[in-house]
C-alpha cells in the first residue's frame, strides 16, 4: 500500500485516540490528557522504531498513528497559557512531566524491545 495512504489513515486513528484522551480532567492544573498521550506516545513510538522492521508498519504506526496521537503543539500552547497566567509552579511541573515522562517512555520502550530481541 502507498506509504502516504498508510500515514494518512494512521494519523486519523491517532487523532481520534488523542481527542478522546483529551477529555480527561486536569490534575492539579496539569492537562492530564496531553501528558498521558505524550508519555504513552513516546513509549509506543520507541517500540515501533526499535522493534518494527517493516517500513509499511513503521509508516502506519510510527508516523501515522503516533504522529496524530502525540500532542507537542498542544503541550506547548497549554504551557504558554500557564506562563501567561503566571502559574509558574504548574508550568514547570507540566514541562517536567511531559519531557521527562516522554524520555522515560522512550527509554522503557527501548529496554523492552532490547530485552525481547
Amino acid at each position: 500500500m502507498d506509504p502516504l495512504v498508510l500515514v494518512g489513515l494512521g494519523g486519523a486513528i491517532g487523532s481520534i485516540f488523542r481527542f478522546e484522551l483529551s477529555k480527561l480532567q486536569p490534575v492539579r492544573g496539569i492537562p492530564a490528557g496531553t501528558a498521558l498521550v505524550n508519555v504513552l506516545g513516546s513509549f509506543a513510538f520507541s517500540l515501533v522504531v526499535f522493534g518494527a522492521s517493516d517500513s509499511n508498519l513503521s509508516s502506519f504506526l510510527g508516523i501515522g498513528v503516533l504522529g496524530g496521537f502525540t500532542t507537542f503543539s498542544t503541550f506547548s500552547f497549554e504551557t504558554f497559557r500557564m506562563l501567561e497566567d503566571h502559574d509558574y509552579h504548574t508550568m514547570i511541573t507540566n514541562i517536567l512531566i511531559n519531557v521527562a515522562g516522554s524520555l522515560a517512555g522512550v527509554f522503557a520502550g527501548y529496554l523492552l524491545v532490547a530485552g525481547i530481541t
